[in-house]
């Protein structure tokens, strides 16, 4: 009988320290989403983590199959200790009605794209604009492009949407 009433008191216990410690935590002054649970922020111009990330404009071109895609120019800035390139610090997305896009790796050549400082390594205190192109669905409706630290516990999402048409 002891064994069962410590066993009652220890689950009591439990459950009484997890609603403190959920009903304890400091609020935020910045929104979440309620789909998605994360922070977002419009600002184009964030720190994410030891980075920084500007989603600075977009525009309409053609792929190598004539198909149309929309190349997004962002500002990426290192603040960390070690280089870093905008791949492996950032995970974007562009949504048009909330359907992702598929990036696009070849381009028309006269879209004057180059994909290549996406991967490049920049030095602290470096700053380097890196384009990216992405398949669209349409050439009217709105897209929406998010940005975040690939690893990192912090849920914030810097966000800006463009019109397309």
């Amino acid at each position: 009988m002891k064994k069962i009433i410590s066993l009652i008191l220890a689950i009591l216990l439990v459950a009484i320290f997890g609603v403190f410690a959920l009903g304890s935590g400091e609020s935020e002054s910045t929104t979440t989403d309620q789909g998605t649970g994360k922070a977002e922020t419009t600002d184009t111009d964030t720190n994410l983590g030891d980075y920084k990330v500007e989603i600075v404009s977009c525009r309409l071109a053609k792929d190598y199959e004539g198909k149309d895609i929309v190349i997004v120019k962002y500002n990426f800035t290192n603040n960390a200790d070690e280089a870093a390139s905008f791949m492996f610090a950032f995970d974007e997305n562009v949504y048009q009605d909330g359907v992702g896009l598929n990036e696009c790796y070849i381009t028309d050549d006269s879209a004057n794209y180059d994909s290549g400082n996406q991967t490049k390594e920049i030095k602290k205190g470096t700053s380097l604009e890196v384009e990216v192109a992405y398949e669209l669905n349409d050439t009217t409706t709105d897209i929406e492009v998010e940005v975040e630290e690939l690893f990192s516990f912090d849920d914030s999402v810097v966000t800006k949407t463009f019109s397309i048409s």
